[in-house]
């Protein structure tokens, strides 16, 4: 089983990606900083409309000291941000609108 942490404010889309982990059989936990991750967390779901979380120190951070693939989504993925994020650690930025829908098949593709 997997453990992902979840670093969401978003009440609606924190539920939304968490029923959609939970019903397959993925531990969550909701984070807020990297002392927050659970043992052996894999995956990191980052929110990089939050203020606190698109901080590009914090993203740098959590990559660094956990070394956990990490996923990150905005509302409007430009050229100019993907290319930031990914410099600093993210490992994939999608769209806000794709996430909770695509879950379930980046997961299986990672997992290859």
């Amino acid at each position: 089983m997997k453990n992902i942490a979840l670093f969401i404010k978003d009440f609606q889309k924190g539920t939304e990606l968490s029923n959609h982990l939970v019903d397959m059989d993925i531990e969550i936990t909701f984070s807020e900083s990297i002392y927050d991750l659970p043992d052996h967390c894999e995956i990191g779901i980052i929110d990089l409309d939050e203020e606190k979380f698109s901080n590009q120190e914090f993203v740098d951070e959590v990559k660094k000291q956990s070394g956990i693939t990490l996923i990150g989504y905005m509302d409007k993925v430009t050229k100019r941000l993907l290319d930031d994020y990914k410099s600093i650690g993210c490992d994939m930025i999608l769209p806000k609108a794709s996430i909770a829908k695509n879950i379930k098949k980046i997961l299986i593709e990672m997992s290859k």
